[in-house]
């Protein structure tokens, strides 16, 4: 049954094997072989793609259209500031995620050419590959530089373990470029941060800092401290529930004041204002599910577990459909509030980012003198990136309907969009695509 199995989805990738493998362990790393062709044919294809939209310092450029960029590090190609929207598109990634990859090729390719031919051979994998010019371009190697780590290197791909490879660089580099690690340790400081991010759960919030060493010993010593002072009053949690509630409670100094001191004063508690974006079932009882505007899909009873500590401001967003248009290029309140509840997310293919964060585009550019230009079948969230590529006419878009978009790249990859899904077309037939566009034009009626 496994060999049947094994042998359906060979066919299935379309990938020609002679004899395959029986046992196990010959399948496993029959598979392993497998996957290292084709990391290399996905690293040569970006290399190519980024070659097809390469610049010079010598090409003319209109600067209402496409840019030359170096998204690489010193001595990269230049590539065409659109190419991530075409990657992202066609591997279902983020503009973002499509970027960095082909960051990491460029430096790969035309900066460690040795690290390059050991990807290249199945020796090092793509991912550890990264690793490495990620470290080098951090440390803002030139091309020169970049070149003789990798000379120094190239004994050691594939050879010994990943984690010591990397130690025996950074060696390297603090010789090959001191000066530089000085100045990485002072971009350090100068990049220090805090951020949040739900989780799948949204009860619980990750959260991410860099500090001064300094300052985050004495964070650790007084997050130990307040979780030592619940325990005394009482709080039975485990240890590390405790210091997540310390860290929590420093967010009311008042109150983490008073637990230093050995004692808890609730009155200072913090004060929240969220949006819950309801249905008419939820109004009614037949459905207990609301969406908070951040934190994703949540049952009523975890609007205590949230914000049982809070005192709360709830704004309810009951979902009507559209707002009338106006003649305007600006955008009233009520028409922005209706297209992001709407939209949810940036409506280009595959994209997460919030809509509440972007910019709000006309599918059809507006036109002084047009009436009811601005309306919400024809605006959309986008990102500035997106929005430059489809003023550039590199990419297009129409919107049949309210909250559906259909998008063409340059390389005639078709996509449509909604705040459900993102639909790849490329491989639909004429009459699919044909009744798609149908129905998102012509949709039926509501129930009512």
């Amino acid at each position: 049954m496994i060999g049947t199995l094994y042998t359906s989805i060979i066919e299935h990738m379309s990938v020609v094997v002679e004899g395959v493998p029986q046992s196990a362990v010959q399948r496993l790393r029959h598979a392993q072989d497998l996957r290292r062709q084709a990391d290399a044919i996905e690293l040569q294809a970006v290399a190519d793609l980024a070659c097809e939209h390469g610049w010079t310092t010598n090409d003319e450029f209109d600067v209402t259209g496409e840019r030359a960029v170096r998204i690489g590090a010193d001595g990269t190609a230049l590539v065409g500031e659109f190419l991530p929207l075409e990657v992202a598109a066609i591997k279902a990634i983020s503009v973002a995620a499509a970027t960095w990859l082909i960051r990491d090729v460029l430096n790969l390719h035309d900066r460690h050419p040795m690290l390059w031919s050991s990807v290249q051979k199945g020796q090092v994998q793509p991912y550890r590959a990264f690793q490495l010019t990620q470290l080098a371009a951090r440390y803002d190697l030139n091309v020169e530089q970049a070149h003789d780590l990798d000379q120094r290197l190239a004994s050691k791909y594939g050879r010994i373990g990943w984690a010591r490879l990397m130690r025996l660089a950074r060696g390297l580099i603090a010789i090959i470029a001191a000066d530089a690690v000085k100045a990485a340790a002072d971009q350090a400081r100068a990049e220090r941060y805090v951020r949040t991010a739900t989780t799948e759960q949204p009860v619980v919030t990750e959260l991410w800092a860099r500090l001064d060493t300094a300052d985050a010993q004495q964070l650790e010593a007084t997050i130990a401290a307040i979780a030592k002072n619940l325990a005394a009053q009482g709080d039975t949690d485990e240890l590390d529930v405790r210091r997540s509630k310390a860290l929590g409670i420093l967010a009311t100094p008042a109150r983490a004041l008073a637990l230093l001191q050995g004692r808890d004063d609730k009155r200072y508690l913090p004060r929240t204002k969220i949006y819950l974006h309801l249905t008419d079932t939820m109004l009614t009882g037949e459905n207990h599910v609301v969406r908070g505007e951040t934190l994703g899909p949540l049952v009523r009873d975890q609007l205590r577990d949230l914000f049982g500590t809070h005192r709360l401001t709830i704004t309810p967003v009951i979902h009507e459909g559209t707002e009338p248009g106006v003649d305007s290029y600006e955008i009233p309140d009520r028409i922005q509030e209706s297209v992001l509840l709407r939209d949810v997310c940036e409506i280009f293919p595959h994209s997460s980012r919030s809509a509440r964060r972007l910019d709000l585009d006309h599918t059809i550019p507006y036109v002084d003198g047009v009436e009811n230009q601005t309306r919400p079948d024809n605006l959309g969230p986008l990102t500035r990136g997106v929005h430059r590529a489809k003023t550039a006419k590199r990419w297009h878009l129409r919107q049949p309907t309210s909250g559906v978009f259909w998008w063409t790249s340059p390389h005639h990859q078709h996509y449509r969009v909604t705040n459900q899904a993102t639909d790849d077309l490329t491989t639909w037939s004429t009459g699919e695509t044909t009744m798609m566009w149908h129905l998102d034009a012509h949709p039926p009626p509501p129930d009512r």
